[in-house]
């Protein structure tokens, strides 16, 4: 995995992992709270090897990188995860489908 700084919606620093395994993008909800966003809610899970955690909806965002010479903003979908989401993981993460 790799980390990378970025920014949501041009005004929220976030450090983001890349993992190209992963099937789907996903932001903790503490973010989604800081923007003042609304999600669509939808329930689901996300799975892993060795747990199952519930998701809140969907959001659409833009996400931001600076290349020190011009300022790119892409446009993603992500899966909100909620409270439940373990500390160890990242909170914000650009999977197959950002890519």
């Amino acid at each position: 995995m790799v980390f990378v700084n970025c920014v949501i919606e041009e005004n929220i620093p976030i450090e983001a992992s890349i993992n190209t395994s992963a099937n789907v993008n996903y932001i903790n909800q503490k973010h989604i709270g800081e923007l003042g966003t609304t999600y669509h809610s939808e329930s689901n899970h996300i799975e892993i090897p060795d747990a199952s955690y519930p998701t809140l909806g969907k959001v659409n965002l833009h996400i931001g990188f600076e290349d020190g010479k011009k300022y790119k903003s892409i446009p993603t979908e992500f899966i909100v995860v909620g409270p439940d989401w373990p500390d160890h993981f990242p909170d914000l993460t650009l999977g197959g489908p950002w890519f």
